[in-house]
């Protein structure tokens, strides 16, 4: 109970002591905070994607020996099919927690989910005597009794519940512009990842199939169209996440831009050898994107000294880029004040008399010019001091975005590395010895 803090005690023979009032423990009190965290409702987006379609819960990896489940316990990547789709579930438990009104929705795709959960774990206890007998048979009893009742799991179940979440989720999320970008942006980052393929053998090469399905993705309308997003989820996304992330979208559009003959087969609209070594990073490029839009802990946006200096590098690009548009459009002031001054020093060499009068002469100019030089480059310095601080914004900002960009490894020509080089594009550091395996 409260005791109120006006109250205290006294010890026989000690001072008054207040009495500290006592926090009663509530059945089923949670210690969330009350409002989601950023990257909430963009994860949702992404798994949402990833319940719908099953080539999205496959590992963007393999380990590497290959994972052995005689020795191994399983990370969430060497889950099989139906377990990640379990695991999926139970993850969209915690997110729809957030907002009471999906619940309902997303308990149609959780009872899905349960049958399968219960088949799972029949098919686990199986495996050894010992291990059916663990639970006393409980599992297998309750995967029998849903058999029975003619309630197995069916996909076409799951991917109709799932459609009516998605529904349920737009519509709730209509009234906030920030929730809906987000919720939108993980369906198409994670769209941007996942649709480009490579045909199944044997079939016929479909239109997402084909290389340029990946260009496509990656064309300007395309990226105005994620950017907007991003933009438009504000402070639903982590800070500064969405610049970043914005950043590094262009430094894949600006590498397949100059690489896309390298995937793909010369006079054909087919993917050549290297395209896995494409559409493998891109994979894992999908998940770094989505790390860094949900917070993650594990992915760090300090630079490395590596981006530090793409970043360093795209800045003398860009001073030297800005002073050459100066030239360009002001070398008439610049004639004329060369001019003019060849013209006074002239002047001053053919009407005066004597080396002293010369000199004295050159040396009053020179610092007539140096005054006006020195006077002119405070004048620009002063107005350049806020430009600075932004151009230093935006070498941070370049910098984190190399460090979360993850490009294909792929060797490139001297062509292309010149116009990597110019478009400000790092090429990938390849060790021959590993990224070939």
């Amino acid at each position: 109970m409260w005791v109120p803090m006006s109250e205290s005690t006294q010890g026989s023979d000690g001072p008054v002591l207040p009495v500290i009032p006592v926090l009663p423990v509530i059945e089923g009190f949670s210690t969330r905070p009350a409002v989601p965290p950023p990257g909430t409702v963009f994860a949702l987006g992404w798994l949402m994607a990833e319940l719908f379609d099953p080539r999205r819960r496959v590992s963007t990896t393999a380990r590497q020996p290959p994972f052995d489940a005689d020795v191994q316990l399983p990370q969430v990547s060497d889950l099989g099919s139906d377990p990640m789709l379990v695991f999926l579930a139970a993850e969209l438990t915690e997110l729809v927690w957030w907002y009471q009104k999906l619940k309902a929705p997303a308990a149609a795709v959780t009872r899905e989910t349960n049958k399968l959960k219960a088949a799972v774990a029949t098919e686990s206890a199986s495996v050894g005597d010992a291990a059916a007998a663990a639970d006393g048979g409980a599992t297998a009893a309750a995967a029998a009794e849903a058999a029975g009742a003619g309630t197995a799991f069916s996909v076409a179940a799951l991917l109709t519940a799932v459609s009516e979440l998605n529904q349920a989720i737009l519509d709730h999320f209509a009234d906030t512009p920030e929730r809906l970008s987000a919720y939108q942006l993980g369906l198409a980052l994670s769209d941007l990842t996942w649709l480009a393929r490579k045909p199944e053998p044997g079939t016929q090469a479909s239109a997402a199939s084909r290389p340029s399905a990946l260009v496509g993705l990656f064309s300007r309308p395309q990226l105005a169209a994620i950017k907007t997003l991003l933009n438009g989820a504000g402070s639903q996304l982590p800070r500064s996440a969405a610049t970043v992330v914005s950043q590094s979208l262009d430094n894949w559009a600006d590498w397949l831009d100059v690489n896309a003959a390298g995937f793909t087969e010369s006079g054909a609209d087919a993917w050549s050898a290297k395209g896995d070594v494409v559409l493998s990073a891109l994979r894992v490029q999908g998940w770094v994107w989505h790390s860094v839009l949900i917070a993650d802990p594990d992915v760090s946006l300090a630079p490395s000294m590596g981006a530090w200096v793409q970043a360093g590098s795209s800045i003398a690009r860009a001073t030297a880029m800005i002073s050459g548009v100066i030239l360009r459009r002001f070398w008439p002031l610049v004639l004329i004040a060369l001019a003019a001054l060849g013209g006074l020093l002239a002047l001053v060499i053919v009407n005066l008399s004597g080396a002293s009068q010369v000199w004295a002469s050159l040396a009053t100019v020179a610092a007539v010019v140096g005054a006006s030089g020195v006077g002119l480059g405070n004048g620009v310095s002063s107005a350049f001091d806020g430009v600075g601080y932004e151009i230093w914004n935006a070498a941070r900002l370049d910098a984190s975005a190399w460090a979360v960009t993850w490009l294909p490894a792929m060797t490139s020509t001297t062509t292309e590395r010149v116009r990597l080089n110019r478009l400000g594009v790092a090429a990938p550091h390849i060790r021959k010895n590993l990224d070939s395996q």
